[in-house]
């Protein structure tokens, strides 16, 4: 009865996980058929397989896979089928937050033609705030050298104004054509009142002119751009005073650039942080959990638990439990009286059996080597990953014993739907006393745990 309550909740435990997986792993883009598509771009610093692909914000794929291609990055991505992404759509690289994750963004072109499966989309990865600085910078430079050369012109230092210049001649020209036109009053006396008017009309259009261009009048025109031109010099002045300050070390910008002491502080701690996010964001994770039977032992859990410091290398920590553990063998000698020897041999099973793993790996390609301790004993293991079928070959050399020798185990794991994976497995392959187990469960990536940690937070 007690091994059938044990049975149950372990049941039960995994439907929950295996509920929670699939409103994590699969809700995160929705269900449905996929479409795969690709794009190129020359950093994919940051963007790991199962990133999450969005379309107006929304989940709706995600990062299959990501390999180099010449000195650019080829991304191959899935999203959902019924999204529909027309020609013209481009893809950009987004960031949640000033240090946070990064995704993927689809904007959707304006065309009505579908793209065909597999198609490359365009991507668009924008400039750095550098070069929008350095525009900025230019952009100032530019509006300097405009401002100064509208002062020379218009009001140079020192010098007479050329519209007033221009308002003096052509004050002279009227008087001049006044003259004239008196001298010649009794040949034109029939249109004497007419040009009379005409010059008196150009002389108060002279006179406004001329008005408008005094220095000394508040309201006109010359005043205002004077101080239009007065305003922009200060304003440049400023500019030039406070960039001198900051040269000089006046403030804290200024001494934030100029003292090398806390420039080197800020230097040194910003490179200690940015060391400290480089690893922690490299570090890679792998979760894994099967439940199954044994022929043997009965009712057989265990769980490993990968910890990746670098793409070629890991850590593996784990916990297997069984009805029962392996069999184990006592063999006593008697003796009585100086008589013959007799030998008994006993064979006892230990139930509800504790063992525990504590490897270091490398990968080599598609292969992986790791040793330490399997299942509480010495030994070592070599694995092969089938990628294109997301299926794993195993063999572990672990618990020797003096009659059976090594226990040689043959293993294969094979994905069935997305987390969900099969597993069965050969124990005690050399000798007759084999057995079989067969076993069913989860495994969760990086991308995938980060959506658990998400959820219960």
């Amino acid at each position: 009865m007690d091994a059938f309550k044990v049975g149950l909740f372990t049941l039960s435990a995994i439907a929950a996980v295996v509920f929670m997986s699939f409103r994590i792993t699969m809700n995160q883009s929705g269900f449905g058929d996929y479409k795969t598509y690709q794009t190129i771009v020359r950093d994919a610093s940051g963007i790991f397989p199962k990133t999450p692909i969005r379309v107006a914000g929304i989940n709706a794929g995600r990062i299959k896979d990501i390999e180099l291609v010449g000195n650019n990055a080829v991304i191959t991505f899935e999203v959902l089928e019924r999204v529909r992404v027309t020609e013209g759509s481009q893809l950009r690289i987004r960031t949640v937050g000033f240090l946070g994750d990064k995704y993927l963004e689809i904007f959707i072109g304006d065309s009505d033609r579908l793209l065909e499966e597999g198609s490359v989309i365009a991507s668009c990865e924008g400039e750095g705030v550098e070069q929008l600085m350095m525009g900025a910078s230019e952009i100032l430079k530019d509006m300097k050298a405009m401002t100064e050369a509208i002062r020379d012109a218009l009001v140079p230092e020192g010098e007479v104004s050329p519209i007033e210049s221009i308002i003096g001649n052509v004050d002279q020209i009227a008087s001049d054509a006044k003259a004239a036109i008196s001298s010649f009053n009794d040949m034109v006396s029939g249109n004497h009142e007419i040009i009379n008017e005409m010059l008196a009309n150009f002389h108060d259009l002279s006179n406004f002119l001329k008005n408008e261009m005094d220095r000394s009048q508040p309201d006109s025109s010359i005043s205002d751009l004077r101080k239009i031109l007065a305003n922009t010099k200060k304003m440049t002045e400023d500019m030039e005073t406070l960039v001198a300050d900051i040269r000089s070390g006046k403030g804290s910008i200024g001494k934030f650039l100029v003292e090398d002491e806390i420039a080197d502080e800020i230097r040194t701690t910003l490179a200690g942080v940015q060391k400290i996010v480089t690893r922690a964001d490299a570090i890679r994770t792998e979760l894994e959990m099967y439940s199954g039977v044994n022929t043997d032992y009965g009712a057989e859990t265990n769980a490993t638990f990968k910890i990746f410091p670098s793409p070629e290398r890991f850590y593996l920590l784990g916990i297997t439990t069984s009805e029962f553990g392996p069999e184990t063998e006592t063999i006593t000698t008697r003796s009585i009286d100086d008589g013959p020897e007799t030998r008994e041999v006993r064979r006892e099973l230990k139930s509800d059996e504790w063992r525990f793993d504590l490897q270091i790996g490398r990968r080599i390609h598609n292969w992986t080597i790791r040793g330490g301790l399997i299942e509480s004993t010495g030994g070592f293991g070599v694995d092969y990953n089938l990628q294109a079928w997301n299926q794993r070959f195993t063999l572990e050399a672990y618990d020797y014993r003096d009659n059976d020798g090594v226990n040689l185990r043959a293993r294969t794991d094979l994905q069935i739907w997305n987390v969900i994976y099969g597993r069965v497995a050969l124990e005690d392959s050399l000798n007759s006393s084999r057995s079989w187990t067969f076993s069913a469960g989860l495994r969760f990536t990086d991308e995938d745990l980060k959506g658990l940690v998400a959820f219960f937070l």
